[in-house]
Order: structure tokens, then sequence, then C-alpha cells
């Protein structure tokens, strides 16, 4: 069976660049979303998807990325069975797969589409890891304390022993103090690891809120949230119901609406002009 076959790139049919976005992203989670459920896997969606498939049941019109987030098992479960059927045009990107992106970075994956760019501004100019439109995984691991100043003090000293030794060290260090540690924990992940973001809505979970998952509707596909999202939304934004301020209903990762043809400066590319001599039977299309 075929992945380009059941899920075809259509990002040359709509008319205006955002949607274009879109429907790029949409076919990533549509692949994402078939590869986890033939798998077994749970994932949810978190942050500003989660809201805006509560809110529009899909994406909000300004939306550039899509966040999901997994359990450590669940992410683990992710990489051995679903990364290796990814489809030649999606570049997972890890701090192993990608030598430039950061070890502890605020969000640990990405699924990256080869073909596209997000505009960055010249501050950031300097990076060198892949920067196609993208999911978000944000892996939840239960080695956190239900407040953000102390879930940015792990993530900070994480960081300061592990930047050298990789993800992996880190990892083994958060499932020693999941197994050991006496007091009550709570889900949470790389994310809140700045001084600033300590200010910002608190992101973890409750055991019982990730205890069950639910189905709610994405762009038309049923997609997983948690059992508890509606106690996450209120921690994380307050009245999430309302919408931003007009100023704010902008591109969040790019200075302008990220580019679905142009690719960004890696290796791991691809040219929107050449895609027409893919070879359609590839080895790794196959599920």
């Amino acid at each position: 069976m075929d992945i380009n076959q059941m899920f075809p790139d259509e990002r040359d049919k709509p008319t205006t660049r955002l949607k274009q976005c879109h429907a790029v992203l949409f076919r990533m989670f549509r692949i994402f979303d078939f590869l986890c459920k033939k798998h077994n896997i749970k994932y949810f969606l978190c942050s500003s998807t989660l809201k805006a498939s509560v809110i529009y049941k899909g994406f909000r019109p300004w939306d550039d990325e899509i966040d999901v987030g997994m359990t450590r098992e669940n992410y683990e479960k992710f990489v051995q069975h679903v990364v290796p059927n990814l489809p030649k045009d999606i570049f997972f990107q890890s701090d192993e797969s990608d030598p430039f992106f950061p070890v502890g970075h605020i969000v640990e994956a990405k699924l990256r589409d080869k073909y596209s760019s997000y505009s960055l501004p010249e501050s950031m100019k300097y990076i060198k890891w892949h920067s196609g439109l993208m999911i978000d995984i944000l892996v939840f691991d239960r080695a956190y304390l239900p407040y953000n100043f102390f879930i940015f003090l792990q993530n900070r000293l994480l960081l300061l022993f592990f930047r050298r030794k990789g993800n992996k060290a880190r990892v083994r260090a958060l499932k020693w103090i999941t197994k050991y540690c006496p007091i009550p924990l709570v889900y949470s992940s790389s994310f809140i690891n700045s001084r600033k973001m300590v200010k910002t809505g608190a992101n973890y979970f409750k055991p019982d809120e990730l205890s069950e998952y639910l189905t709610t509707e994405f762009e038309g596909v049923p997609a997983f949230i948690p059992k508890g999202w509606h106690n996450y939304l209120i921690r994380r934004y307050g009245n999430y119901t309302l919408p931003p301020p007009l100023e704010k209903q902008k591109s969040k990762h790019s200075i302008d609406i990220p580019y679905p043809f142009t690719p960004c400066d890696h290796t791991e590319i691809l040219y929107w002009k050449d895609r027409k001599h893919m070879t359609a039977n590839n080895s790794r299309n196959k599920v």
C-alpha cells in the first residue's frame, strides 16, 4: 500500500499561500494519524492545536504548525514503528537525525516537510537545523512537580547535565525520577525551559487526565484528545474560548506566511519541481 497514493500531496490546489501551507500540514497529520493508529500508538492533540480543535474543529485561520503530544512509552513505539514507514518527503527531526537540532529543545521531536520552509527573522538566521513546515511532537514524562517553576528548574538541570550526552541520556534520568521519586508527579515535557516561559500558562497533565483518550474532529479526521482536555486548556490559557487580539492572529514561527514550495537550507530537502521524478514504489512508502 502506497502512502503517497492514499494521501496525495495537493498543496498546489489551494489559491492562497496560507491554504497551501494548511494542505501540507494536514497531509502530514493524516499520515501521522494513520500510522499511529495502525501501530496502536496513542497520541493526543495539545497546545494551540487542541484549542483549535475544540473551537474550530480544525485549523485556526492563521495556524502554521500542528502540535501533538505523546507519553514517553508511546513515543518510543512511534520511533520504532512509525518513523521507518514515513514517506520520503517527511523528515523525522530529533537530536539524532539532525546534527544541528539541540538536545533538550522545547519540542523534543518534529516531523518536517522537505519541500517547504519558514521565513525566519534575521535574529534566527544562525539556525542550521531543518526548518520545513512542521508537526511538533511534545513528549510527556511523568517526572515533574505541578508548577511551572519546578518544571523549568528540572528542564534546565537536565540540559546542564546532558547537553553533550544527548536526549537518550536525558531520558534515562527522567525515567529514574519517575520510578524512584516518592511524591506525586505530573506529565510534562521539555517545553518550559526559559525563565520567560515560567510566567506562561501551566503546560502539564495530571495522571488522571491522560488515563483515557477521547476523539474529536480535526478537519474531518477523528483525532485523539486527552480525557482532561478542558482542565488542561484552562490551566494553559485561562478562558481559552476567547480569540486572541487581531495583532496576535498571525504566524508564530515565520515573519511572513511560510513558503510551501521553497525548501530550507539543509541536506534533508526536496525540490517541488523534481517531484515527478520520485519513484512511486519506494520501499519506505509501503505500510
